[in-house]
């Protein structure tokens, strides 16, 4: 449920106040980016991808219908932009680089600090290696803190399918961690 001040917001957006609409989006710039940062691998399309979202969002509040949830109507707006991307690129999501992991004693003092870095460079790389529809389930989740329900809504697929995704996603990335603590 949006709280108070959101609805107050959206409702604006809704009439045409486009000073409403920067406050809405801060509620949830930093998941949504997130989200199409790992659905694209690259910064930049990332940005390309949020701008072209919110264009959506923006050119969509009129229809925006109030018994949806908003974040669920964003995501869903956004899934479809990135998925638009991917189909149009014709390749697979490119994969994060190993040289985006700091240099052992660059601007981090402390190997646990190193490990920690190198760590969530090999799970985004897993993350980025799993097949599109187990990617975008397990994002969505993590990033967009969507409810099953709700991603088998966004992605049209039935919720049992959609639990399998999550359950073969987490499979493989503990599988990953697995290999990487018995090294």
């Amino acid at each position: 449920m949006e709280n108070h001040l959101q609805t107050g917001l959206i409702e604006r957006c809704k009439n045409g106040d486009a000073a409403a609409f920067g406050p809405l989006i801060n509620y949830y710039k930093r998941q949504l980016y997130s989200y199409l940062w790992k659905m694209s691998g690259d910064k930049s399309t990332a940005e390309d991808l949020f701008q072209e979202t919110l264009i959506k969002v923006w050119n969509g509040m009129k229809r925006y219908n109030e018994q949806n949830k908003f974040s669920s109507w964003l995501f869903s707006i956004a899934h479809n932009v990135a998925m638009d991307h991917h189909r149009k690129s014709k390749s697979r999501i490119s994969e994060v680089s190993i040289d985006d992991a700091p240099e052992p004693g660059s601007n981090h003092t402390h190997m646990h600090d190193w490990e920690a870095e190198e760590l969530k460079t090999i799970i985004n790389t897993a993350v980025d290696r799993l097949p599109v529809q187990q990617k975008r389930v397990f994002l969505l989740r993590q990033h967009g803190n969507m409810k099953f329900k709700e991603i088998a809504d966004i992605t049209g697929e039935p919720l049992n399918t959609v639990l399998a995704h999550m359950s073969y996603a987490l499979k493989k990335l503990r599988k990953v961690i697995e290999v990487r603590n018995a090294i």
